[in-house]
């Protein structure tokens, strides 16, 4: 398994529009027959257990050869493997049909009956590659979503307003009041960031603490 690296800007990113269905397409090249399947994921997780599955369905086969992409911009994680073919043949060119397409949040594997003529490296590449663009050529794809989870801390003689004001411009997944302090954890979308921080920091006179930020894709 080998770190892929590269990212995309956010507002090009697409993902899978139908949350859990797989998507299936073959490809046969002289008498070898490639199978990819793509689907949606949330984490690496996701994609273990996608990727057991592939391979139970697929008993038996030498190679199942895989990418994934989650997440975008600088915390975005991507990964391939070849999974025996020779290096470079098959987990580069699944990923490359990924980062073309910008799609993330979602993984392809793709597993190969061999047919007895051997295709070379260059072959391979392009039946790998080929395969896995069919792949998501056939998948619904949407615009993807991005949303910010900022996490802060304020004075507990700020509370009540801050409450008030974030409850306003979005969604307060969690508070957390201790005896001098108050937590939240608030979504809102990504592009209402910097005016949420922004607007904690001036209701409080610059009192407050932004703790932490993550940025998530769906």
């Amino acid at each position: 398994m080998r770190d892929q690296g590269g990212s995309t800007t956010e507002s090009a990113v697409s993902v899978l529009a139908a949350v859990g269905t797989t998507y299936v397409e073959s490809l046969t090249v002289k008498r070898s027959r490639f199978v990819a399947t793509v689907t949606s994921i949330g984490s690496e997780s996701d994609f273990r257990g996608f990727l057991d599955a592939v391979r139970g369905e697929h008993h038996g086969v030498h190679h199942a050869c895989w990418a994934f992409s989650l997440g975008t911009g600088a915390r975005q994680v991507t990964r391939s493997s070849d999974d025996g073919e020779p290096t470079g043949t098959a987990g580069p060119p699944i990923l490359a049909a990924l980062q073309t397409r910008h799609v993330t949040n979602a993984a392809i594997v793709v597993v190969r009956y061999y047919g007895g003529i051997q295709l070379g490296t260059g072959g391979l590449v392009r039946a790998y590659g080929s395969v896995a663009r069919a792949a998501l050529d056939g998948a619904p794809l949407r615009a993807a979503k991005s949303t910010s989870r900022v996490r802060f801390s304020v004075p507990i003689a700020d509370a009540g307003r801050i409450e008030q004001a974030v409850h306003a411009m979005g969604a307060v997944r969690a508070s957390d009041y201790r005896a001098h302090s108050v937590s939240f954890l608030v979504e809102v979308d990504a592009s209402d960031e910097e005016t949420l921080c922004d607007r904690v920091m001036s209701l409080t006179s610059g009192a407050a603490s932004i703790v932490d930020v993550d940025r998530v894709v769906a």
